[in-house]
């Protein structure tokens, strides 16, 4: 099969259809569904071409040669499609990490008004809390009591506080 006659596995997607698939969840899972699909089938077409040029490669003997020449020329070509391999499936890996994330991301947005409001409603509870009890009876608030702040002490009276 020549470079002009392999088919294209996804079209590229337009501006807009990438917006898309960004703002929806499920069309951001199917997308790197699909990019992961055709990762996973070059990496099997990789690794079965890296064995081919492995064997072509070390088969090529020049006269002259010693039994590890041919060997020693073919490493630099096999290493850098083992790379590719390698690159491949990380790649793979963090497109699996990255549809996770968004779920996880999605997850933290759905929850998020929920703990806002459980927050304010303990804020509120809190700063209810503080403020002074209202006496009924009397219409009247009660005075507050004495605190620790507003009489005098020596430094052998301090309890808990430190001295400056």
């Amino acid at each position: 099969m020549t470079r002009n006659e392999t088919p294209e596995a996804n079209p590229p997607l337009t501006r807009e259809a990438l917006k898309f698939v960004a703002a929806d969840p499920v069309a951001f899972d199917s997308y790197l569904g699909d990019v992961y699909g055709t990762l996973v089938t070059l990496r099997k077409a990789i690794g079965q071409l890296a064995q081919e040029v492995q064997v072509e490669l070390r088969g090529t003997e020049v006269p002259g040669d010693r039994f590890y020449d041919a060997w020693v020329r073919a490493r630099p070509v096999e290493g850098e499609l083992k790379s590719l391999i390698k690159n491949l499936e990380k790649t793979a890996k963090s497109l699996e990490k990255a549809t996770l994330e968004r779920r996880s991301y999605d997850e933290k947005v759905a929850a998020l008004p929920v703990k806002r409001s459980a927050k304010a409603l303990k804020k509120a509870n809190k700063s209810r809390s503080k403020s002074l009890p209202v006496n009924k009876s009397a219409g009247q608030v009660p005075l507050p009591q004495k605190s620790s702040y507003s009489e005098p002490r020596t430094m052998f009276d301090l309890n808990d506080r430190r001295s400056a």
